[in-house]
């Protein structure tokens, strides 16, 4: 290789009681360099100096070979380095079109800003065609799905001049088909000659697109090695400091008797006729395309939208269930995809979101007893090995912990049904593993649930059976031995009879 197009040596960094010490990483034109980490690892604080956000205490950084002080650099960084997190940023009252284009508008009159409506339609239109994008350029990102808005956040980079563009998980919320259609705009940015930064918890994105990797751990780096001498095995004891031999610790235990039956569920246009069983102690796999319904289908389960149609029956008993608070009252837990807005309360600490969902536990005559509660959330804490920091907000945690803390809700509520919805989405190996053994815990107890996931091998991994949503309905609903990823692509993506 020649020059490098980005170079950081000896870099340090102590901000917030955490620390990145003698940081070495350099980036060339035409590359991939995966960057991977468990939480709190120090990824997203590294990247933060990278894109010239923040100011390292000590160190040195060059572009194209020449050293450059910090504000040179912040300059030459923001003009010519784009950063696409993985939470999408997005105006959500604007359509696709004015979303993808908003730095590059094209304009009648510059001067008056008068934008050329047909001129931007014309360029988003082309850009949807070559890429084949699952919107239209008229979509309002208010409309548009997690997985969608993740797809535009990324596409974003694609349109920009940048010379070096960084990807923090850009494919954490996309099933495998839609993965496959952005593997090849990754390697479209790649030949244009930019350098790619690309941050992920899979392994499997290592070894499709990557060419070099370099692992952080604790805010130090633990090495770098070309992807084409390096093995999965090499990948996790880098990561963790150990092998880890089973990714999916599925336990084998026979279901119960049926739990849960929902028959011919529907709800206006986008489901239809949706049948299946759940037993106690089985963990039914649901996944689909993004759009296909798989999250609509957890909040119809959950009563939190309206004018569902069909029928539901609990241990052989038709119920009906219109809200959440229905739900509940009747054992049905839910974990939604998005727990930063649908599931935590970002201004309280952990304790207090453990504890809210099983406050009427611990009531006596109207008055919490609190030493009692606080003494049950400690154990559930502990026993799910939740760091505690007394007081903190729980959005000063980990996405790992802030998952666990929200499985410790749902446990401490006794509930018997477990709706999960992407349950490990943007969570590292080792928090995965960690809620994979939470979800046998359940299974030991007779729990029956719902495993909603965008991660085929994951499914097909950790689950008793699978269905797949396509065409507004269940395509199948097998046993996860007899059928195969591939099996399962090609029913996720088969058109409309």
């Amino acid at each position: 290789m020649n020059t490098p197009m980005l170079e950081l040596k000896n870099v340090n960094l102590n901000i917030d009681s955490f620390s990145l010490s003698n940081i070495d990483l350099d980036l060339y034109k035409d590359e991939i360099h995966v960057i991977m980490g468990e939480n709190r690892s120090g990824k997203s604080l590294l990247m933060q100096v990278v894109s010239g956000a923040i100011l390292p205490d000590s160190g040195q950084l060059f572009l194209n070979g020449e050293e450059l002080k910090y504000k040179t650099y912040a300059a030459r960084a923001k003009r010519d380095i784009v950063y696409v997190r993985q939470d999408a940023d997005l105006m959500t009252n604007l359509t696709v079109a004015e979303n993808l284009y908003f730095h590059k508008m094209p304009y009648k009159n510059k001067l008056l800003k008068i934008i050329d409506q047909n001129e931007l339609n014309y360029m988003c239109q082309k850009l949807i065609d070559e890429l084949n994008l699952p919107f239209s350029i008229y979509d309002k990102i208010s409309s548009l799905g997690l997985a969608q808005r993740q797809i535009i956040e990324f596409c974003k980079a694609y349109v920009s001049d940048a010379k070096i563009a960084i990807l923090d998980e850009p494919f954490a919320s996309l099933t495998q088909n839609e993965r496959e259609l952005l593997y090849e705009v990754v390697k479209n940015i790649k030949a244009k000659g930019t350098g790619i930064f690309y941050i992920t918890h899979k392994l499997e994105d290592v070894f499709l697109i990557g060419d070099r990797i370099s692992v952080i751990r604790d805010g130090r780096m633990v090495g770098t090695k070309l992807v084409a001498n390096c093995t999965k095995e090499e990948i996790i004891k880098m990561l963790s400091g150990q092998y880890i031999q089973k990714r999916y610790p599925k336990i084998d235990k026979k279901a119960g008797k049926t739990v849960l039956s929902v028959r011919n569920l529907g709800f206006e246009d986008k489901l239809e006729n949706i049948s299946f069983d759940l037993a106690k102690g089985e963990i039914l796999g649901v996944t689909g395309l993004a759009g296909s319904g798989r999250t609509l289908l957890a909040n119809c389960l959950f009563g939190a939208v309206e004018n569902v149609t069909g029928q539901v029956f609990l241990n052989g008993s038709e119920v009906k269930i219109k809200s959440p608070h229905d739900a509940i009252s009747k054992g049905i837990a839910l974990i939604p995809e998005n727990r930063m807005t649908d599931s935590i309360f970002s201004c309280w600490d952990v304790n207090d979101n453990v504890s809210v969902s099983a406050l009427k536990r611990f009531t006596n005559a109207f008055m919490i007893n609190m030493p009692i509660l606080r003494q049950a959330v400690l154990d559930y804490t502990t026993k799910l090995n939740i760091s505690q920091n007394p007081g903190n907000s729980i959005l000063e945690y980990s996405g790992g912990n802030q998952q666990k803390a929200i499985f410790a809700k749902w446990i401490m509520s006794r509930a018997k049904i477990f709706i999960l919805d992407e349950p490990t989405r943007g969570l590292d190996i080792a928090s995965k593993i960690d809620i994979y053994n939470f979800i046998n815990d359940l299974v030991k107890k007779d729990v029956g649930i719902i495993f909603i996931s965008s991660d085929i091998e994951e499914i097909l991994g950790l689950c008793d059976r699978v269905a797949v949503l396509s065409s507004r309905t269940l395509a199948c609903n097998v046993s996860t031995k007899d059928i195969t990823v591939e099996q399962i692509i090609e029913l996720a993506t088969k058109d409309d009879e």
